[in-house]
């Protein structure tokens, strides 16, 4: 059976491991928010600065994060703990010196901005929601990272690509109508592109493919995962028609590759 099957079938299994998950979960408030001590760890540091209060408070009361790390402690093994911090520092980044993924609260509030900048005419979630749509979709994409160090995955063309990819898969398998989350992340990529006045040298050097075509593919994925019910970008002509035909292909070629990578750490249903 693939593990495309298995993560199917065992969604509802999933679903009662991670309520179990939560119910049996350790808070601890002062220094931070800690799970676990071993799998999947999650710590929320307490802001030091006023203005990353705001990213914590809706990181805590949504409990979001608690959510996905459950999810993963129940679909995933692995060979040493990965500790997902949230706080302040650079970032997003994996670090696998010290097997940790940071996510800063500033960037959390960066994506706020830029999703209130220009809110989607039709807009059906709140910005507080779609905020926290995008860092599920970053959190996947950093794990990918994490996934290639713990596991020594091979990786053919850029990592940054690889981990899109496995970002929007990720989104798609393991959450309700995680599609759309991966289009929310997608449309601010798109954003981030319309807003850079000029295009640089450099950015033709950096490890991440242009936002632009980051937001393409990621569209093409989750257009070629559903076909039926994402129909409306192929007939908007988000997608072109051309490349609309091509993207169920692209996405079966990038989740068969995945799973095939994944499917000795997949935790049975």
């Amino acid at each position: 059976m693939s593990s495309l099957s298995i993560f199917c079938m065992g969604y509802k299994k999933r679903v009662w491991a991670t309520l179990l998950f939560l119910v049996s979960w350790i808070v601890g408030f002062g220094n931070g928010v800690a799970g676990q001590r071993e799998g999947f760890l999650l710590i929320m540091d307490a802001p030091t600065q006023p203005a990353s209060t705001w990213a914590w408070e809706l990181l805590r009361n949504s409990r979001r994060m608690e959510t996905v790390i459950g999810v993963l402690q129940a679909s995933f093994s692995l060979p040493r703990p990965l500790t997902f911090r949230f706080g302040e520092g650079e970032g997003p980044v994996y670090d696998p010196q010290r097997v940790e993924i940071t996510i800063p609260y500033p960037f959390i509030a960066d994506i706020a901005h830029l999703l209130s900048e220009h809110p989607a005419p039709t807009a059906v979630h709140s910005e507080q929601t779609d905020t926290l749509d995008v860092v599920e979709w970053v959190v996947y994409h950093e794990l990918a990272h994490a996934f290639v160090d713990l596991y020594n995955l091979p990786v053919l063309g850029r990592e940054e690509d690889a981990a899109d990819a496995l970002a929007t898969l990720l989104a798609i398998e393991l959450v309700e109508d995680g599609g759309r989350m991966a289009l929310t992340a997608a449309d601010l990529l798109a954003r981030v592109a319309a807003n850079a006045k000029n295009t640089p040298n450099a950015s033709f050097w950096n490890e991440h493919t242009v936002d632009q075509q980051r937001f393409s593919q990621v569209v093409c994925w989750v257009y070629g995962s559903d076909t039926t019910t994402f129909a409306p970008l192929a007939n908007s002509g988000t997608i072109p028609h051309q490349r609309a035909q091509r993207c169920p292909d692209a996405f079966s070629t990038m989740a068969q590759g995945w799973w095939r990578l994944l499917d000795r750490y997949i935790k049975p249903a």
